[in-house]
Parts: structure tokens; sequence; C-alpha cells
């Protein structure tokens, strides 16, 4: 088994290569081993691309050999027709006698079916005897399919003494840089893992984002605002850049160029309003950036799968509050990111 987890290691780094490209799939890597020679590998690149499997099969470049070599990959191979034939046709048209699997697929239309026709086959099929780290590699695709929603990570930055913004004189908030560089490209980078990107109407107002990955290499995510009355100016950069975004209200559903108008049910139930974004709009993971009631929202309904939390070393004095957080509510290693420390909740069950 030692060799089997080298092998399905090598699978997930394999993966990750597709970064969100694979949206709404999974990440999934898989290689192919003939007398303890890696002989062909591939990845899951793009949504409606070749799977893992066959990019990894067509990169052999003596077929002869899949007859006695085994089939590593990360993911249960899938026994339907969706946008690609079935994987567990091609590795049986093959010949390949084994396959060892990271974990089962979770989606309805695999779900142990791969495994039951390989089988049936007489393939010799073994999963890893730990699926953890390789659903953790996709923890999203689990959470979409489980639970039908988005996986939902939550971020903000916030001072030595608990504030996310300042505020003038007169009351007004005002907005201020609160982590270093290093931070800076650590959320870029988090970003460009996820497949959209959520702020409220108030941060949208006095920040004024963008929400790119310029930071980082990678796509950026789809831009969702939160503007229950469409008060918002169109000239924020949001409105006017011409990158995808969908405006969430409560009046109008309709399409203006990039901008996509989206009439939601309801605002007070979160997770109802985070479902409605999966199953209406297919967004697969989002990432909240603020502002403070959003969070906090989320927070106290448990509408969340992660939290990422950065302290700067300095102090406002006064401004608007971080969210409130229950004691020991971060289970992470902290983590430092030049002279700012990161805090880290992952939910449990």
């Amino acid at each position: 088994m030692p060799e089997h987890l080298t092998y399905l290691g090598r699978c997930v780094q394999l993966a990750r290569q597709a970064g969100s490209s694979a949206f709404p799939n999974p990440l999934v890597g898989a290689l192919i081993v003939h007398q303890h020679t890696i002989i062909g590998e591939g990845f899951h690149p793009y949504a409606g691309g070749p799977h893992a499997e066959v990019v990894a099969i067509n990169s052999v470049g003596d077929k002869n050999l899949l007859k006695a070599s085994r089939l590593y990959v990360s993911l249960e191979p899938c026994n339907h027709y969706g946008k690609t034939p079935p994987c567990t046709h091609l590795i049986l048209e093959h010949g390949i006698p084994e396959v060892i699997i990271g974990c089962q697929d979770p989606n309805p239309k695999v779900a142990g079916q791969g495994i039951a026709r390989l089988r049936q086959a007489g393939v010799k099929v073994s999963l890893a005897p730990d699926p953890g780290p390789f659903q953790a590699l996709n923890a999203a695709f689990f959470i979409n399919q489980l639970q039908q929603r988005p996986f939902i990570s939550l971020k903000w930055a916030q001072t030595a003494d608990g504030f996310v913004a300042a505020r003038h004189n007169g009351g007004s908030l005002q907005q201020v840089a609160i982590t270093g560089p290093h931070a800076r490209v650590f959320v870029h980078r988090l970003r460009a893992r996820h497949h959209a990107i959520m702020v409220g109407r108030r941060t949208a107002q006095v920040d004024n984002p963008s929400l790119t990955t310029r930071h980082f290499y990678g796509p950026s995510p789809i831009r969702l605002l939160l503007d229950r009355q469409l008060k918002l100016s169109p000239q924020l950069s949001m409105l006017a850049d011409g990158q995808p975004t969908i405006v969430l209200n409560a009046l109008k559903q309709e399409q203006q160029g990039a901008l996509r108008f989206l009439r939601l049910s309801q605002w007070t139930d979160m997770a109802v309003l985070m479902r409605e974004l999966y199953q209406q709009v297919g967004i697969c993971s989002i990432l909240v950036e603020g502002g403070t009631h959003l969070l906090q929202q989320l927070i106290d309904q448990q509408v969340y799968d992660e939290v990422y939390c950065f302290r700067a070393p300095f102090s406002l004095g006064k401004g608007l509050p971080a969210p409130k957080l229950p004691l020991g509510f971060f289970n992470g290693p902290a983590q430092h990111l030049g002279k700012d420390l990161l805090l880290l909740k992952k939910r449990e069950g």
C-alpha cells in the first residue's frame, strides 16, 4: 500500500493543475504504472474536456503495455454518458487489469457504479484506506453534491484592536489598507481557487473594490454583489468595468451586458440564499469578503465551511468592528504572512 499511496499522491498533484478551470467538475488526476514505472499520466483540464483517465491512457505510447499495468486515479471513474463517454468503457476496452482509486465519487450518477462496473468485468479495484485527502482535494464538489449548495469561505482583515475599517470624525467609514503584500498575494491566490466572490452593498460603496486576482496568477472569480434595493452607483468598478458580475437584489431579474441582475426569494435565511445560488446559477464555491454585517450573518447562522481572518500588528483606536466570534473559534494553525497573522477555522462535520 505505501507504493499505492505514493502514486495516488502524484494523482493529487496532477489534479491540482486544473485549478478553477474544472468548475463545476471535480479536480481529478490519473496515472498508469507498468512494472513500477509511470508510463502515462494526466488530469481533467476543464469542464467538458477529457477526463483524467482518458488523458492518462492516451498519453501511453505503447498501448500494449496497458494490459499489464495499473491505473491510479484520485476519484472513482464515471460509468455514465455526460459530455464525454464513460471512463469505465475505455478502461475495459484497453484491458487494464487493476485500478486503484483515492475515493468514491459522491455524484449520484456515479456513487459506486463505476467501481461496481469494473469489478463486474473482472478488474481488480481497491480504494485508499483513508479517503480524507482525496475528499479534501474536492471539498467544494463534495459539498455541492451532498448538500446542494456552494462551498463557502469567509475572509476579512482586522487591526490588532479589532477593526476592519476606519471612521472619519463625522462618523463615515474610510477605506484603509490593513494587511501587507504577503497577505494580499495569499488572498488573491484564495480568490483564484474560488468560483465566485461576494461582498455586501456597504463594502462595495466604501471600498469600491475590483475583486480580481491581479496579484496572483489565475482566473478572477465571478463577482456577487448584494444590493437589495439597487441603490449603488452604476459608476462603481464592479458595475462599470465590463467583467462578469451578478447583482443579487429584490427588484428585477435581467441581463445587461456583463451584469446579471438576479432577484432572490428571501434575504434572512443565508442557507436558503446560498442554495439558490447553487441551484439557479451553478455557483460551486464562494469567497465572502465582507462586509461585517454579511459575515456576521453567515457566522451566526453557521453557513460557512472555512474562515480566514488576517490580523495586522497596528491599531486604529476606532472604526468599524470586525465580526464577533465565540471564544476559541479558530481551530487551525496560525500562519505568519510578513507582519500579518492568519487565523484559520475549518468547519467540522
